[in-house]
């Protein structure tokens, strides 16, 4: 029976990478790989090859969550590593695959790194213990736009809690939702709604690329924000809870836009 490794990429690229990530990596028989729960730097996958010595091969959502094709690498080989970007168990569709390496009777292990779970706060400077539920936003088109991810916050912030808005994103196609976009989403459900989830002049913090060397964090009302262009994604926002910790409040001013001459 084999062993499947888990390995966190953290969030930007291979620099990310731990020194233990990088052991297990080498005695692996076979390296696999997923980029459709998020996405890794620019080429870093073809420079953590090279790193290697070894060919990465990469793994459709379909073969992921599938999960034969992982499965019979397991029957195949001693150890297989599967490279996930961030953390590895943050997205249930990895837990749902320890589980079935489990029931065949296989082993896993774990390296851990960065997730935006956490890196979102620590960049904004709002205090990790004060997070509601983290809320999923897609992509609404002519027929789906669900209202799910807007009573999502509106029960965090009933809570007293900040609350973390991952946008929808697809690798494979090239598609990721933009901050302005998504407060503009969010913003035309408010419209309907008029809970004061959104209003115009709520406050909102967007993060963009965390992990990497151009992070930005920018905090300024709704109305201000959705006509902003953040540069390229990944690209979350953070609703914060209706009082802050003076502590919260002081990381956020320095990142406040100028509303009156934008």
């Amino acid at each position: 029976m084999g062993e499947l490794v888990f390995v966190g990429l953290g969030l930007h690229d291979e620099r990310d990478l731990t020194l233990r990530a990088l052991e297990e990596l080498r005695s692996c028989d076979e390296v696999l790989a997923e980029q459709y729960t998020s996405r890794w730097g620019e080429g870093a996958m073809g420079r953590l090859s090279a790193t290697l010595g070894q060919k990465i091969v990469q793994l459709s959502r379909e073969e992921v969550e599938g999960e034969a094709r992982i499965l019979s690498a397991l029957e195949a080989h001693a150890r297989v590593a599967l490279l996930v970007v961030g953390e590895p168990f943050a997205a249930t569709t990895h837990v749902a695959l320890r589980l079935a390496v489990e029931r065949h009777g296989h082993r896993w292990s774990l390296v851990h790194n960065a997730s935006i779970l956490t890196a979102a706060a620590s960049l904004a400077g709002l205090s990790h213990y004060r997070f509601g539920r983290t809320v999923s936003l897609p992509r609404p088109t002519a027929d789906y736009r669900p209202t799910s991810p807007y009573e999502a916050i509106l029960a965090n912030r009933r809570a007293g809690a900040h609350s973390l808005v991952l946008l929808d994103l697809n690798p494979t196609a090239g598609s990721y939702l933009r901050a302005d976009e998504a407060l503009k989403v969010l913003g035309a459900i408010e419209d309907e709604r008029k809970e004061g989830v959104l209003p115009p002049e709520r406050e909102v913090v967007v993060v963009a690329r965390a992990g990497g060397p151009d992070a930005t964090v920018t905090v300024g009302p709704r109305r201000v924000l959705e006509r902003k262009d953040f540069g390229p994604p990944l690209h979350c926002l953070i609703v914060p809870a209706p009082s802050l910790h003076f502590v919260e409040e002081e990381a956020l001013r320095g990142r406040r836009v100028d509303a009156a001459t934008s």
